[in-house]
């Protein structure tokens, strides 16, 4: 089982789908290690590889909506992309 952080409260707070991104980062990372560019560019467009669904339905049982886990972790795949594309 996952170890993520749970919400503040329950309904929308400044910040909340920062939390989000912060609470499934550690797990995103890990898994898009044994990924393909490709599943990472699936995955930010919106389009989450296996992995990841059951990420985000982890987030869920913590607390979090299930679309705020998806779109957390779409974004969290383009801010990977776009430290990529620095390098």
């Amino acid at each position: 089982m996952l170890l993520l952080n749970k919400p503040r409260g329950k309904g929308p707070y400044p910040d909340r789908d920062i939390a989000c991104q912060e609470a499934v980062e550690q797990t995103f990372l890990d898994i898009a290690k044994g990924l393909t560019p490709e599943n990472i560019v699936e995955t930010a467009s919106g389009r989450l590889p296996p992995p990841f669904q059951r990420l985000a339905k982890e987030a869920e049982k913590v607390g979090w909506g299930l679309e705020e886990a998806e779109v957390a972790i779409s974004e969290l795949a383009q801010n990977l992309l776009d430290d990529m594309s620095a390098m």
